[in-house]
């Protein structure tokens, strides 16, 4: 179990299944990481809405992740779904935390964290001491 195992899975009860996949740093795995979290999570029991929410929320993540993480570098996908909740995680070796802006409507980008922050139930940001962060967000 490495730092960034322990950081993402500090808020999970022990003995919750914990499905995660590791991606390149590179356009495609965004669609590949969306797909993915949808078909993982409708086998786990989160379907309809649910599944729609969770899917459009991971595709944020995950193009900041390739957007702003470090070339080459590898992101890691976690989702864990409960009879309570769905939780994705995105981690990428980037420092820097994502910010919630508040753009024009009719830009062409900068509006995905404020669309995680106002579908998901709870977001967040955990920094790992060795490099990089681990974004994540819950649905109820």
């Amino acid at each position: 179990e490495t730092e960034a195992d322990r950081d993402v899975d500090a808020d999970v009860d022990p003995g919750v299944d914990v499905d995660s996949i590791l991606l390149p740093g590179e356009r495609q795995s965004v669609a590949i990481g969306r797909h993915w979290v949808v078909r993982t999570a409708a086998a786990r029991g989160a379907v309809g809405m649910t599944n729609q929410v969770l899917e459009l929320l991971s595709s944020e993540l995950l193009a900041n992740a390739v957007l702003h993480g470090p070339a080459q570098a590898g992101i890691g996908l976690q989702l864990v779904v409960t009879d309570q909740l769905a939780r994705v995680s995105v981690s990428d070796g980037a420092d820097a935390s994502p910010v919630v802006m508040r753009t024009d409507p009719s830009a062409l980008n900068g509006r995905g964290m404020a669309i995680v922050e106002a579908m998901s139930s709870r977001w967040g940001v955990e920094v790992h001491e060795d490099g990089g962060k681990t974004v994540w967000f819950e649905l109820d």
